[in-house]
């Protein structure tokens, strides 16, 4: 992972934004990184008030960290997602954190479309989390969806790394076929071997399974479920199936919007990304 060791977390004193901070600071202990919040300044919380809860998590959270540090950062905007990814190229971190309730949030600035403007927007992974995070169950079940496009593969230096912080991990490795062409089988085949191969190589257990998609987000979840997921990893934008235009929008924001599980999303040629 590139970038700095410090983990952003996107602050709306939503519950779905307090389990966003428990999740950043047990990942800042995995990677020995230090934390910063950033709350963007809204008319509907008063900011004295809002600088004082961010120290109480200060306090709160510090005893978690042991040497690395925890801080927070107020900024002001017009559009919340702005101001969040103006910060985010400002500092760099290695990882973005945010809570989301999908359409349905507690704060629609921040949450849903607002998330995934953020995400759209940046070039550094953005690891999205509801509020009802099961704390009690490490991110060892990583779900990888490859289906034809060349950036496709990207993600695997980040399910690496995350495997590499949660040391039960199994990637799920997922193959869709999102059309009825031979050649596109074939690179979605060729695409599951090579990842295979590099997972063997660095030691990671795994699992692989091909199927047929119609729709790519349905499929990675209908999947997720059935392995007991615990994350998702995806690009910004997968295949453009007609099914996918036509349902909800694009890929990630169909994912943020639908997922139980945490999502991570890389941007192609992301900081910190690569081509296989």
């Amino acid at each position: 992972m590139n970038g700095n060791k410090e983990i952003l977390v996107g602050i709306d004193f939503s519950n779905a934004s307090i389990s966003a901070l428990r999740l950043s600071i047990d990942i800042a202990n995995r990677t020995n990184s230090d934390v910063k919040m950033v709350w963007v300044e809204t008319a509907e919380k008063d900011p004295e008030e809002a600088e004082a809860i961010l120290k109480d998590f200060c306090l709160s959270f510090k005893r978690s960290l042991g040497e690395k540090n925890i801080s927070y950062l107020i900024t002001k905007g017009r559009k919340v997602h702005n101001a969040l990814v103006k910060i985010i190229n400002q500092e760099r971190p290695f990882l973005v954190v945010i809570g989301t309730n999908g359409n349905s949030g507690y704060d629609e600035r921040f949450a849903g479309a607002n998330a995934y403007k953020t995400i759209a927007d940046s070039k550094i992974p953005i690891l999205t989390i509801r509020e009802n995070f099961n704390f009690n169950k490490p991110l060892e079940g990583i779900v990888l969806p490859i289906d034809s496009t060349e950036e496709t593969r990207q993600k695997v230096p980040w399910i690496i790394d995350f495997a590499r912080m949660f040391p039960g991990s199994i990637i799920r490795i997922l193959g869709l076929m999102t059309y009825h062409s031979k050649a596109v089988r074939e690179t979605v085949a060729n695409y599951v071997e090579s990842v295979e191969d590099i997972l063997t190589k660095k030691g990671i257990k795994f699992t692989s399974e091909i199927r047929e998609a119609d729709n790519v987000t349905l499929s990675t979840l209908d999947y997720a479920k059935e392995v007991d997921a615990d994350m998702v990893v995806i690009m910004t934008e997968q295949e453009k199936t007609l099914s996918n235009m036509l349902f909800l929008g694009p890929y990630a924001q169909q994912m943020i919007n639908l997922s139980p599980y945490p999502v991570l999303t890389i941007a192609p040629k992301q900081i910190g990304g690569y081509s296989i």
